[in-house]
């Protein structure tokens, strides 16, 4: 299995265009095509950052929905030109999986669900944080991954939601970044 953690930096003040666009018109569309498991803007670390992950069978399962997505009207022609302008930075790391949870698991499982635009008035984001450690492990991790490819090479975890995700004392982790999920996130 690959797990695709993707980071994009967005210009400063565009974070709520460009989730509410994805909310609004660009979910149905990705999701049609790729496996969804978490989605999160950055509340801390670098700012202005948005944090997606996606899990693949396999890099033929990859290949097939990327090239699927970009055959997509809505996709290329619709939500892209909005969106991309907003969009100043972007990173890709893929993952292996060494350790998961109930909660994992079940994400996993419902991966490939086709997730609806959002409701007119309902909620962007989600009330609890999750947090992203790099560096190191933890024994609350909804999933530990070790890096395949990419520009850093350290251990990621992810914690679960917290209504508190601040840390009581300081962790030994490398980088310690909380992450508000949006509220069609499944992680």
């Amino acid at each position: 299995m690959i797990h695709e953690w993707r980071t994009y930096r967005l210009k400063p003040g565009a974070a709520n265009a460009y989730l509410t666009l994805l909310a609004d018109e660009g979910l149905p569309l990705v999701t049609r095509y790729l496996p969804l498991m978490g989605y999160w803007l950055a509340e801390t670390g670098m700012l202005n950052a948005i944090h997606h992950l996606w899990a693949y069978a396999d890099w033929a399962e990859r290949e097939k929905a990327r090239t699927a997505l970009a055959r997509e009207e809505g996709w290329t022609a619709g939500f892209i030109p909005k969106a991309f302008p907003m969009v100043e930075a972007q990173e890709n790391r893929f993952l292996q999986i060494r350790r998961s949870s109930p909660a994992y698991d079940a994400a996993l499982a419902q991966r490939r669900e086709v997730r609806p635009a959002r409701l007119a008035g309902s909620q962007l984001l989600a009330g609890a944080c999750a947090v992203l450690l790099t560096g190191t492990t933890h024994e609350a991790a909804v999933a530990e991954w070790l890096p395949l490819s990419g520009s850093d090479d350290r251990t990621v975890t992810l914690l679960g939601r917290d209504e508190n995700p601040v840390p009581s004392s300081p962790l030994a982790a490398e980088s310690h970044v909380i992450l508000r999920p949006l509220a069609f996130s499944p992680l």
